[in-house]
Order: structure tokens, then C-alpha cells, then sequence
């Protein structure tokens, strides 16, 4: 009474193939080597085989359970985020990864479940990652997407296990939340270098004198290192204001349902830490609904971003034949056709 887990996807293209999967039947059929009941098996039948029917009836959804008929064409089109969101794509196979791990671990997965929809969801990737996922008219976001190719890799009976006790509620701040988290310590990166090439430059010509302005004025000298470097604190200050965001801001959503929490019981702070976050939120209605965290982050980039202005304004204005105090790289300037003198600093 054991055999082998079967996994057909009749989509697959031949490709290299992970670890612990066997390749059988040409490009058409994987194996998972590993032993489970017969009554496991029968539960992995796919869309192209037993359930071909159901595939037929309906387009896949998430959603639709009580509907009898089908969505007006307009409202689809203003529901459709795909176009904007399917750049989360990674976040959200992270986060299906992730929470598929805390359903087995809550026992409503069996390892052999877990593992086959951890390989279904790498598919998923690999896809995204070689351009060849195919995007149906129906899908509604990019969670339709990969849920609906995984269903399709794995089957329904063992892929459609994946959603259980989860909203697209929290799937949309989860991935906003890891995609931001990238984005934030990106910035922090970017800030960092930033300062250490002005201390450079402003250590290099330590002993260089400049005019101070007040009011486009001369008023007293100063070095030009002081000069420089008070851009340095600006930055330093946006540094501090960006890792400050970061800590409050990174706290798992997950586990929250679509307002009501999780009623199967799932480690959330496991969770948490399995997918890199401080901790979780304690209250499921505020985790669901809050954006705040992203209006934050747009003023953090625009407050660097005035910063960032003011430096290359002050340098266009010092590159001037009138203040002629620096003059800017080849590199990084533009001619004109009609007046061959210039030297226009349009990368500032």
C-alpha cells in the first residue's frame, strides 16, 4: 500500500531539474522520490487528468465560491493590478514558501505536501526568472498568478491546500513589506556610500577656501571641505530617518486573515523569523488595512531627494563661467549643436 508521489504538468518545458526530482517520460512528467500512501496519491490527480472538467467550467480564481455568474468585463480591467504588481512576484513566492512551511509545521500539510508545493512554487520562479510564465486575461493580480501555476504544476488537491487560512488581505501587505524592505536597504547602502565619497572629497581639498553666500551674497569664507560636508549631515540625517523607519516598519502582516486573524494556530513568530522580520503585528484589522508605511517611505525618498537637489543645484551654480569654482567631467556633461563652447551638466 506505498508508492510514489506523481507530479504532471503537461506546461512544463524541459529544464534542469532540482534536487530529489526525477525526470520520466520526457519533459512531461517528475517524480518525487520519496514513498507516501496510495491514498495520497489519488488526492494529486491534476486539471489534465481526473478534474478535467472542473478546469473547463470556470476560469481559475481565488475567490467566487458563491457566485453564479461571471465578472462585468469593465469591473474586471479596474480590478486588474497585474500590470503594476506583478513585480512582487518574488515576495509572493518568498511569502507562499513560507507559510506553506508553518502549515506543515501546524500539521496541515504532510512533509511530502510541503515539499511538492516548495517545488511547484520554484517552478513558479524559475518562469518569472526566464520570462516564459504565461499571464491569462483572468488573472487578477499577481497572487492569481502563481497560485493558478501552481495549481496547475502540482494539481488542485495538494496546490489548493496552499491557501488555506490566508486572505489576499495580508499576501498584499507581505509583499509590499518585502519588496520595501529591499528597497529601504537599498537606499541605506546608497546614503552610506554617498557620505563616505563627500568625507573623501571634502579630506582632499581640506586646505581649499571658498566664498560663503547668504542671499547669493559673498559673506565669509569658509573651506570648501565645510561646505561639502554640510551636504554629508544632510545625508546622515536621511540615513538615520530611513534605518529608524525600517525598524517599526518591518513586522509581519502575515497570519492575520482578511481582519480576523488565523484560526488554524500557525507560529507566527516562526514565521516571522523565517522570513527575516523583527516581530509581528499584534492587532490583525491594523495589519490588513495600514499603508501608512508606504506614505512614509515616499517622504523619506522625496526628503532625500530635496537634498539631493540642493547638491547639484549648488554644483551647476559653482560649474558656472560666473562662480567657475569646479568644473564638471566630460563624462558627465553634454554638448550643443549650435554653441560648441558649452558644457551643459545635464546629469545633475
Amino acid at each position: 500500500d506505498r508508492t510514489v508521489v506523481v507530479v504532471q504538468d503537461p506546461y512544463l518545458s524541459r529544464g534542469e531539474v532540482p534536487d530529489g526530482i526525477q525526470l520520466v517520460c520526457g519533459d512531461r512528467l517528475k517524480i518525487f522520490q520519496e514513498e507516501v500512501s496510495c491514498k495520497e496519491r489519488e488526492m494529486m490527480s491534476t486539471r489534465r487528468g481526473e478534474d478535467k472538467k472542473s478546469e473547463v467550467a470556470t476560469p481559475f480564481k481565488l475567490w467566487g465560491g458563491r457566485y453564479s455568474k461571471g465578472t462585468d468585463h469593465v469591473l474586471s480591467r479596474v480590478n486588474n493590478s497585474l500590470t503594476v504588481d506583478k513585480r512582487l512576484y518574488a515576495e509572493d513566492l518568498d511569502g507562499s514558501v513560507a507559510y506553506a512551511r508553518s502549515l506543515a509545521e501546524a500539521k496541515l500539510l504532510t512533509q511530502s505536501e510541503f515539499k511538492v508545493i516548495c517545488y511547484g512554487l520554484e517552478t513558479v520562479r524559475d518562469e518569472w526568472i526566464k520570462g516564459t510564465i504565461k499571464l491569462m486575461p483572468r488573472d487578477e493580480d499577481v497572487h492569481t498568478v502563481n497560485e493558478r501555476r501552481l495549481i496547475e504544476i502540482v494539481g488542485p488537491q495538494i496546490g489548493g491546500k496552499l491557501h488555506t487560512g490566508r486572505s489576499r488581505n495580508e499576501q498584499v501587505v507581505l509583499d509590499m513589506k518585502l519588496w520595501m524592505r529591499d528597497a529601504v536597504k537599498d537606499l541605506l547602502k546608497q546614503l552610506g556610500e554617498l557620505i563616505k565619497k563627500i568625507n573623501g572629497v571634502a579630506e582632499k581639498y581640506i586646505d581649499v577656501l571658498m566664498p560663503g553666500y547668504t542671499h547669493m551674497q559673498r559673506g565669509q569664507p569658509v573651506r570648501f571641505s565645510h561646505w561639502i560636508l554640510s551636504y554629508a549631515f544632510y545625508f546622515k540625517e536621511d540615513y538615520h530617518r530611513v534605518a529608524e523607519f525600517l525598524k517599526r516598519m518591518n513586522v509581519l502582516p502575515l497570519g492575520s486573515g482578511a481582519l480576523a486573524g488565523n484560526p488554524f494556530n500557525i507560529n507566527r513568530h516562526k514565521l516571522a523569523d523565517d522570513l527575516g522580520f523583527n516581530g509581528v503585528t499584534y492587532n490583525s484589522m491594523t495589519a490588513v488595512s495600514d499603508r501608512d508605511f508606504v506614505v512614509e517611505f515616499n517622504f523619506l525618498c522625496t526628503l532625500t531627494g530635496v537634498h539631493l537637489s540642493r547638491l547639484a543645484e549648488d554644483l551647476i551654480l559653482f560649474s558656472t563661467k560666473e562662480y567657475n569654482f569646479l568644473e564638471l567631467s566630460e563624462e558627465y556633461t553634454t554638448g550643443s549643436s549650435l554653441m560648441p563652447q558649452k558644457r551643459n551638466p545635464d546629469s545633475l
